[in-house]
C-alpha cells in the first residue's frame, strides 16, 4: 500500500516549486516546450489530440491547440462530468473552452464525447504536478487520467511539465498510476 501522505507531501513541495516560477519563466519555458512539441513525431503523425487546457501555472497549451487546429487536427479537451470521471469533447477554437470543474478549463460546449479506436492516430497530451526519473507522473490525486487510460490503455501519452517538476527520489506509484510514454519538459524528453 502506498502512503497517500508521502504523495500528498511530494505533491505540495512541487506545487510550490512550480508556484514560484515567476510568470516570465514560464511563459519563456511554455514556447520552449511548445516548440519542442511540434517537432515530435507523435505529434506530426497524430490527426487528433486530447489535450488539457492549462490551468494557473501548468505548462500553457493554448499555443499547442491553436497549432493543431490550423494544422487541421482535431482537439479535444477534458471536461469533468463526475468526481474522478472525465471525458474529452472537441473544440474548434480556444474561445470554445471556459471555467468549468473547479474553474478549471474545459470544453463549454459538449456534444459527443471522445471514443477513440485503437487504431486511431490520437496523442493524449496530460498535466502533471510531478515525475521522476522513472517517468513515474504525479497528478492532483484525482486519478481522472489514470482511470480514463485503463478504458483506453493503447494510447500514446506525453506529459508536459517543467525541469523544477522533477522530484529528487521516485514518486511512489500504484499499480493503476499511468506512466506517460514520454515527459517533456524545457529542456529534456524522458
Amino acid at each position: 500500500m502506498i502512503n497517500l501522505e508521502t504523495k500528498k507531501d511530494i505533491r505540495k513541495e512541487l506545487l510550490c516549486k512550480r508556484n514560484s516560477l515567476p510568470d516570465k519563466l514560464c511563459k519563456i519555458y511554455s514556447i520552449l516546450i511548445e516548440e519542442r512539441f511540434f517537432s515530435l513525431a507523435q505529434y506530426q503523425k497524430a490527426d487528433t489530440l486530447l489535450i488539457y487546457a492549462s490551468y494557473n501555472t501548468e505548462v500553457s497549451t493554448y499555443g499547442i491547440m491553436e497549432h493543431a487546429l490550423k494544422q487541421q487536427k482535431r482537439v479535444f479537451c477534458p471536461k469533468v462530468l463526475a468526481p474522478g470521471i472525465m471525458e474529452f469533447y472537441e473544440i474548434s477554437s480556444i474561445k470554445d473552452i471556459a471555467a468549468g470543474y473547479k474553474n478549471i478549463p474545459e470544453p463549454a460546449v459538449t456534444d459527443i464525447p471522445y471514443s477513440p479506436l485503437e487504431d486511431s492516430k490520437a496523442l493524449m497530451v496530460m498535466p502533471l504536478v510531478g515525475y521522476d526519473s522513472c517517468k513515474n507522473r504525479l497528478g492532483y490525486g484525482g486519478g481522472f487520467y489514470d482511470r480514463y487510460m485503463q478504458r483506453f490503455s493503447f494510447l500514446s501519452t506525453i506529459a508536459l511539465g517543467f525541469e523544477c517538476q522533477r522530484y529528487k527520489n521516485n514518486i511512489p506509484a500504484e499499480e493503476c498510476d499511468v506512466k506517460p510514454d514520454f515527459i517533456l519538459t524545457e529542456t529534456n524528453i524522458y
